[in-house]
């Protein structure tokens, strides 16, 4: 009886060495000692349940310290496009912010602090151009010249805020350019009398149509195996450019070209605790594309 159990302890210890070394080993959605979210999480639909998702669809992305959300974070509409990117201090949206039409247009960007917008602001309708050129002072408040656009691009209202309130002469264009009316305000009380309308092209204004902005594409680099001697001193390392990363044994576990600490593309690999690779990630532009599961890894009775 005694052998018995003392059998049975040891196959305990052993178990749970081996479930901590493959937690330690993935580099993606891994809890510490107490049980707290550190590192890269990558939660798909199975874990979120949103509607007009697949279970398998990625709803969002980024790191945690200490079970707290921080940097920048990912999400995604059920197309797979980017929905939007927020960047989080001690688990609150706090920082730069920018959000996308479903058709992978920009929508919205600007700084968000203590839930609300500060510094410059801008809305784009989903053709890609501009709609509103705001600017907030550090109480959330509109101040300084604002701009508002026709869809075309034209220039459609101009003039300055003060504190969220209209201040001086508030200038509004037809769609061809020509002066739609001048508004005079007093600490955001019209004036009436001073204010004037006019007919299209009764007042020569403001050309300004602007070209539809196209979102950008990068181009994905290339990545092609090198083998190389383990360097004696590492340098310095600034987040951005090709790296691999090794665990204690010395076998890869990213590797590829990062941009400021996030792996943009390149690979991923989860090990057994034998040793054994039992899972493949591909990352492109910056997201998960692919993840390959390998034969089990499990040591052998």
């Amino acid at each position: 009886m005694f052998k018995f159990k003392k059998i049975l302890l040891s196959a305990i210890i052993l178990m749970s060495s081996s479930s901590v070394f493959a937690i330690m080993m993935d580099t993606t959605n891994r809890k510490d000692l107490n049980n707290r979210k550190q590192g890269h999480w990558v939660y798909t639909n199975q874990m979120k349940k949103l509607p007009n998702y697949r279970a398998e669809q990625i709803v969002e992305e980024g790191d945690y310290t200490d079970d707290r959300k921080t940097g920048k974070w990912i999400f995604y509409f059920n197309n797979d496009k980017v929905k939007h990117i927020l960047t989080y201090t001690n688990n609150r949206p706090n920082g730069y912010a920018i959000f996308y039409y479903k058709n992978g247009q920009k929508k919205e960007e600007g700084t968000w602090k203590n839930n609300k917008w500060v510094g410059q602001y801008k809305y784009y309708y989903n053709n890609g151009n501009l709609r509103n050129d705001w600017k907030y002072n550090k109480s959330g408040k509109r101040t300084g010249v604002q701009k508002y656009y026709h869809e075309n691009g034209q220039l459609k209202i101009e003039g300055s805020w003060s504190n969220g309130k209209e201040a001086g002469t508030i200038i509004e264009y037809f769609i061809d350019g020509s002066v739609k009316s001048e508004r005079v305000f007093n600490n955001g009380e019209i004036d009436a009398v001073a204010s004037k309308k006019f007919n299209i092209s009764e007042k020569p204004g403001k050309i300004t149509t602007l070209p539809v902005v196209k979102k950008a594409k990068k181009i994905p680099a290339i990545l092609t195996t090198k083998k190389a001697a383990i360097p004696v001193k590492i340098s310095p390392w600034n987040g951005t450019g090709e790296r691999s990363f090794l665990n204690k044994k010395g076998q890869v576990i990213r590797k590829g070209d990062f941009e400021n600490g996030y792996l943009i593309n390149g690979v991923v690999y989860m090990y057994g605790a034998n040793g054994k690779k039992i899972r493949t990630t591909y990352y492109k532009g910056g997201r998960m594309v692919r993840v390959e599961n390998h034969e089990d890894a499990t040591p052998s009775k």
